[in-house]
């Protein structure tokens, strides 16, 4: 999400520039991609955290959340990350700086005992945070649990098949790549289509028909016509 300049009445704690690297890609796989920030060594940090955040990149303004230290729900490491999800962003941004001003700290750094708290936690991370901003907030933004094969969209729980949740989980992991239906059925159902693409018309329709009473209009499958499927984050 990229929004115009405007006047500030906060003025940020801390302002952080650093590159873009790889991280593992947990966040993506969740439905909440985030930049892994590396930073000058002996740069002054805040206290670890969960901040609202305001993005320079390119010479534009983007708004997101920040977090700063260990990541004891997802992993028992003791290095501490700098990572911010930009609100509806999906750019390959790897390599290129970036400058994050911190703002209100939202919340300290704490362990789930499962997943779909976290992310529960991260979406009122993120709703906090467009408050903060005087945004409009969007009310589509999925998460998924890999464990329970389940989908979260706001407060509400979606349960899928095991077939419709892997074909969702193949999408939302590649959102910018376009899947045949023959490549889709490969890598789902590990066998030849020998002329079973119904099946995959099938399992996308019931996608859409579970989530449709709780995405509010939004379609998270976008057909592209005369190829396949892809994960639309629109």
């Amino acid at each position: 999400m990229r929004i115009e300049m405007k006047e500030k009445i906060n003025e940020p704690i801390c302002t952080l520039t650093g590159i873009v690297i790889h991280g593992r890609g947990i966040g993506k796989h969740v439905g909440t991609p985030t930049a892994n920030i590396e930073i000058a060594k002996n740069t002054f940090l805040p206290k670890t955290g969960v901040y609202v955040a305001d993005i320079l990149l390119s010479d534009k303004i983007y708004y997101g959340v920040t977090h700063i230290g260990t990541r004891p729900t997802l992993d028992n490491d003791s290095f501490v990350s700098i990572e911010t999800h930009i609100f509806d962003f999906d750019k390959d941004i790897y390599g290129c700086t970036i400058t994050i001003n911190l703002y209100k700290k939202l919340r300290e750094v704490r362990k789930f005992n499962e997943l779909s708290l976290l992310l529960e936690q991260i979406a009122n991370d993120r709703t906090m945070a467009q408050e903060f901003w005087g945004l409009k907030q969007t009310n589509h933004t999925l998460h998924i649990d890999v464990n329970r094969h389940c989908v979260i969209l706001g407060q509400q729980e979606v349960y899928l098949s095991t077939n419709e949740f892997e074909v969702l989980y193949l999408l939302l992991q590649s959102p910018q790549t376009t899947f045949t239906k023959e490549q889709i059925y490969k890598q789902i159902w590990h066998e030849p289509t020998n002329n079973h693409l119904h099946a995959v018309e099938n399992t996308i329709f019931q996608i859409r028909k579970r989530l449709k009473p709780y995405c509010k209009g939004h379609e998270y499958i976008k057909t592209v016509i005369g190829y396949g499927y892809k994960f639309n984050n629109n």
